[in-house]
């Protein structure tokens, strides 16, 4: 995998067709985000591949808690844009020769994630009926 650039978010920058962003402050550091916020930091990809392969590698690293590490910060914990390029890089290089083995992965975390989407939606129809039937003997 090719090195992607990461640079601080500001509003005033022209956006890219292949860029993401993540969370650079507060206890959800390096969270994916699709939408900027002012505290956020821009992963700029060549392609739709590069930005799923990133965007999969973020996840999985800011679900598994792995930036609290590098989290400075009395009141409002953040997190340096070098130690998050460095600590990117560094697992994007471990993935080097299993990529194939990372996408299929990849595909099947998305599979869940539609899967989680539509129960999802369908808990909030239950439970919609549910306070419909009861509102409507009130």
């Amino acid at each position: 995998m090719k090195a992607v650039k990461i640079f601080t978010y500001n509003p005033k920058n022209q956006k890219s067709e292949f860029e993401f962003y993540a969370l650079c402050k507060g206890l959800n550091s390096g969270k994916p985000l699709d939408v900027p916020c002012p505290n956020c930091f821009v992963i700029s990809c060549r392609s739709a591949e590069e930005i799923d392969v990133y965007r999969s590698l973020l996840f999985g690293l800011w679900k598994t808690k792995s930036f609290h590490q590098f989290l400075i910060g009395s009141v409002i914990p953040y997190i340096r844009i070098s130690d998050f390029k460095n600590f990117v890089f560094e697992q994007a290089s471990h993935l080097k020769g299993k990529e194939k083995v990372f996408k299929n992965d990849i595909r099947r975390v998305k599979t869940l994630e539609q899967r989680e989407k539509h129960i999802y939606e369908q808990l909030l129809l239950i439970s919609e009926l549910k306070r419909i039937y009861i509102a409507r003997h009130l």
